[in-house]
């Protein structure tokens, strides 16, 4: 086979006609392609492609050991890339292969292939049916897409909206001012002599802004606490920063460097004009504290300090501490009540929350199931270019009867895997053997 044809489709018969044309009509509706690939040569001009061909699998058969590293990536590069396969399998044969062994490779390597297609059920849901996006791009994990919640979720999201404007008249005092108020600092903190660096400045509407709101969430893991840390940020496609408690365990001085910031000096290592820290840079805004359940002692001290009055003294700082109001979310899937009963969560940080929510887990808000799907379906990350648009009536039941266990990550999982079966095949719809369940 070395001196004759080097490509082969189920579309588009070359050499051992017969055996491909009988493989390619039993594959109705999926087209597949075969590249034979001899003396480890590269894809280029001399391979011809079938102009509006459009492979979805392509196996590619090496006829020469070793092969060429170069060789084998380029063309899974070719397969993928330009031809937009989304199964692409690599084979070795000898040099010299007759039908029947042909027949024995086809049908170990590419056997799954052959499989009849699904039937097409009847549709439960067509994307668009009960969410508009509009055309501005939003992604599955966009704040905006919170506002379609309804039933539990959605008095939640009231109670929300209302820490949200509890704290407004706060951000907006703090951002006319923040530039300034930062820049300021940073003089200060940058000083070289840091026993005589100056007054602390002062933001002027600081006896105006009174109890600020705390938000402690509850919830499973997936259940989307950081979906409404980021729906309580005022600029909606910023994300709030994420502090990750675990990572910080053993590592308490670079939790005070980073929340606190340090001055010119404070630690080897660190910035010469030092840095005036993570709470400081969102002043105004939110901040979410990610697993404060793991908090150590030393951290929760810290935490404690800070909630008494949003002062931030950083490292090595020995004037008046920096007035920084922030709106705090904390978000925990442990029972706090239960630690704080075996001593291993502070009792007076957990009261420093004013409001304390528990997000339902997705198995008890299947009432919203359908504007769920139809907003993820409209994500590119799970259903790139909406290929499919369609899902049957037995794989909506099925989505329906699973419990979710890990709620929203495990639907966006679940229908990430379905979406890229039904595409395999060329299908613009999810029947029930698609769902991986």
């Amino acid at each position: 086979m070395s001196d004759k044809s080097s490509n082969i489709f189920s579309n588009d018969a070359g050499r051992l006609s017969t055996l491909v044309k009988c493989v390619g009509a039993r594959f109705e509706g999926r087209p597949y392609g075969i590249v034979w690939i001899t003396k480890n040569a590269l894809p280029g001009k001399s391979f011809h492609f079938p102009q509006g061909l459009s492979l979805k699998r392509v196996l590619l058969v090496f006829e020469r050991l070793p092969v060429a590293l170069d060789s084998l990536k380029n063309w899974r590069r070719w397969a993928i890339d330009l031809v937009g396969a989304m199964d692409v399998l690599v084979e070795f044969a000898p040099v010299e292969i007759d039908e029947e062994g042909l027949a024995e490779l086809l049908g170990r390597r590419c056997g799954k292939w052959v499989d009849p297609l699904p039937l097409r059920e009847s549709p439960a849901l067509t994307v668009g049916d009960y969410i508009a996006l509009g055309t501005k791009a939003r992604g599955k994990d966009h704040p905006d897409l919170l506002t379609m919640m309804f039933g539990s979720m959605g008095d939640l999201l009231t109670r929300v909206d209302l820490i949200r404007m509890r704290f407004q008249k706060v951000s907006t005092a703090v951002q006319d001012i923040k530039a300034n108020y930062l820049s300021d600092i940073d003089i200060l903190i940058g000083s070289k002599d840091q026993n005589n660096p100056g007054e602390s400045p002062e933001i002027a509407a600081e006896h105006l802004m009174g109890h600020l709101p705390r938000l402690l969430l509850r919830g499973e893991t997936g259940v989307g606490k950081t979906l409404i840390a980021r729906y309580l940020q005022e600029e909606a496609d910023l994300r709030p920063p994420r502090i990750p408690i675990p990572e910080y365990l053993g590592k308490e001085d670079m939790f005070e460097y980073d929340l606190f910031g340090y001055v010119h000096g404070a630690y080897t290592g660190g910035k010469e004009d030092g840095d005036h820290g993570l709470l400081l840079e969102n002043v105004g805004g939110v901040v979410f504290l990610d697993e404060i359940g793991e908090a150590n002692e030393i951290i929760q001290a810290k935490l404690l300090a800070y909630l008494d009055d949003y002062r931030v003294r950083p490292r090595g700082w020995r004037g008046t501490p920096f007035y920084c109001p922030t709106l705090m979310v904390a978000a925990s899937n442990r029972d706090l009540n239960e630690l704080v009963k075996k001593n291993r969560f502070r009792g007076d940080l957990l009261t420093r929350f004013t409001d304390v929510e528990t997000i339902p887990p997705l198995r008890e808000r299947l009432e919203s199931l359908p504007f769920i799907l139809d907003c993820l379906f409209q994500s590119d990350s799970i259903n790139p270019g909406a290929a499919v648009q369609e899902i049957g009536q037995e794989a909506f039941a099925a989505l329906k009867k699973h419990e979710f266990r890990g709620n929203f990550r495990e639907l966006e999982d679940t229908l990430r895997t379905a979406c890229l079966a039904a595409m395999k095949e060329g299908r613009d719809h999810l029947c029930r053997s698609d769902v991986p369940f």
